[in-house]
């Protein structure tokens, strides 16, 4: 795994914590922290995967600077934080931290392996989530610091946990206005991003479906389209959102349809 998305709900040096709420497609004030206690780093998840306790992989993006809830980063694992943590009725589940650095990072472009991070970094990232969850009456116990492979295998196993219950459909066209068709290195292109973030892609490429619809004269107008089917267990809206905006631009046109449905799987 040399790269993967990562989707921020609450950045650094924030008092807020913030909340991916699916239902909704936004993040939601949760609470905020006690007077002096902020985020160290930029906080937020995985999307594609399940953790222990049923929800995403958590995920801290070891960058210079900060973002915004919601934010979409493109980076590399570097290694986790491998805890279990103790909630008030005594339940106890394991509650990594992964960590990660963005592509961008100019400060830490040169970070590929936990061990590189200053010591005083781990500590005081540990912690932080220590103290984090004492004060909502958990327990958080760092057990040790997991290596960018160990990491990446555990993210591998988070993702297969899913059980896939909603499909995407990305119809993307065949040729442009002028009937050119368009380079085959784009459609590869987009398999090869799905397949690296989803784990898999159903592309009908060999036979292409046909849209038609009606534009304002009442004229019938047809395009051959492929599309791209997805089965995610939940959907990033804000993974969604960019991933369109991108292919709007690439294939120059003034709207794309991607399209979600709630499937059963037998």
């Amino acid at each position: 795994m040399k790269q993967l998305f990562c989707t921020v709900e609450t950045p650094k040096n924030s008092n807020a914590k913030y909340n991916y709420d699916p239902t909704c497609g936004g993040f939601v004030l949760a609470k905020y922290l006690p007077l002096g206690l902020v985020f160290p780093y930029d906080f937020g998840f995985i999307p594609g995967t399940q953790g222990d306790d049923g929800d995403p992989l958590d995920v801290i993006v070891i960058s210079e600077q900060s973002t915004f809830p919601g934010c979409v980063l493109r980076c590399r694992v570097i290694g986790a934080i491998k805890a279990v943590q103790r909630s008030k009725d005594g339940e106890t589940v394991e509650n990594d931290r992964f960590l990660v650095v963005p592509e961008a990072s100019a400060m830490f472009g040169n970070i590929y392996r936990v061990a590189q991070l200053p010591d005083k970094v781990l500590e005081e990232l540990q912690l932080f989530f220590v103290n984090y969850n004492k004060q909502e009456g958990k327990d958080f116990q760092p057990l040790k610091i997991r290596s960018a492979k160990d990491a990446c295998k555990a993210i591998e196993n988070a993702k297969s946990n899913q059980q896939p219950i909603k499909k995407i459909e990305v119809f993307i066209p065949l040729h442009d206005q002028d009937g050119i068709p368009f380079p085959g290195y784009l459609y590869q292109h987009i398999c090869k991003q799905i397949i690296k973030d989803f784990g898999g892609v159903t592309a009908y490429t060999r036979a292409p479906a046909i849209g038609i619809w009606e534009d304002r004269q009442h004229q019938e107008i047809k395009d051959d389209i492929v599309i791209f089917e997805i089965m995610v267990s939940e959907i990033d809206y804000s993974y969604w959102r960019q991933f369109k905006k991108k292919l709007v631009m690439q294939f120059g046109q003034k709207e794309l349809i991607i399209r979600q449905s709630e499937v059963g799987l037998v």
